[in-house]
C-alpha cells in the first residue's frame, strides 16, 4: 500500500493570486505605455547557477520605473536529492539621471518558496526543508548602456525576510520533525543582468 505524503508541496492560493496580480499589473502598464520604454532582462548570476530568471521593467516617467523579476528552479537530482525554488521580486526604482541610465535606488518586496532535500549545505545532508519566505528591502544599482537597445545592469538588495518552513527527516518514511519560523536581516538579492530595451 502506497503511503501518501500529506505535506507535499503546494502553492497557497494567496501566492497564486499575488503572482497573477503582479503579472496583470505589468501587462496593463505595458499596454498603456505608447512612447515609453519597456525592458526585458535576465539575471546572469542566477542563470550561471542553473536557476532560470526572467524580468521586465517599465518606465513610469523620466526618473521612475517599476521592475518585476522572477526565478524558478524545478531541479531534482538522482535519488531523492532536490533543489526546487521560486521567487518573485517587485521594485519601484528612482534613477538619479534618467530611466535606464546610470545609478538608481529602489524599494523592493520579495516572495518565494522552496523544497530542498539532501543537499550538502544548510544542514540538509540527510534532511528535507519545505517552506516559503516574504520580505522587503532597499536596492542600489547601476545600468550601463551598451547600445540603443542593450545594457548591463548590476544591483544588490538588502533587507528583511521572514521564513516559515517544515523540517523532515530523510528516508523512505521521512517524518516531520518540526515547523519553524525565523527572521533574517542582510543581503536578499544580487544581480548582473543583461537588459534589452524595447523603445
Amino acid at each position: 500500500m502506497t503511503r501518501l505524503n500529506t505535506h507535499s508541496p503546494k502553492l497557497k492560493k494567496s501566492d497564486i493570486k499575488l503572482k497573477l496580480f503582479l503579472l496583470l499589473l505589468i501587462s496593463l502598464v505595458s499596454l498603456r505605455l505608447h512612447a515609453q520604454y519597456v525592458a526585458l532582462k535576465s539575471n546572469l548570476v542566477y542563470d550561471a547557477i542553473a536557476v532560470p530568471s526572467l524580468g521586465s521593467e517599465v518606465r513610469l516617467d523620466s526618473t521612475l520605473t517599476f521592475s518585476l523579476s522572477s526565478t524558478y528552479c524545478p531541479v531534482s537530482y538522482g535519488g531523492t536529492r532536490k533543489w526546487k525554488n521560486w521567487s518573485v521580486q517587485y521594485e519601484l526604482r528612482h534613477w538619479f539621471r534618467k530611466a535606464f541610465n546610470g545609478p538608481f535606488v529602489g524599494v523592493c518586496g520579495i516572495n518565494g518558496g522552496f523544497n530542498l532535500n539532501r543537499i550538502p549545505f544548510f544542514g540538509l545532508s540527510h534532511h528535507r526543508a519545505e517552506g516559503n519566505f516574504n520580505g522587503a528591502g532597499l536596492s542600489f544599482g547601476w545600468h550601463r548602456i551598451l547600445s540603443p537597445h542593450w545594457g548591463i545592469e548590476t544591483s544588490v538588495s538588502a533587507g528583511y525576510l521572514h521564513l516559515r518552513y517544515r523540517h523532515y527527516r530523510d528516508g523512505r518514511y521521512g517524518y516531520l520533525e518540526y515547523t519553524k519560523s525565523s527572521d533574517y536581516f542582510g543581503p536578499v538579492g544580487l544581480s548582473v543582468s543583461l537588459v534589452y530595451i524595447i523603445r
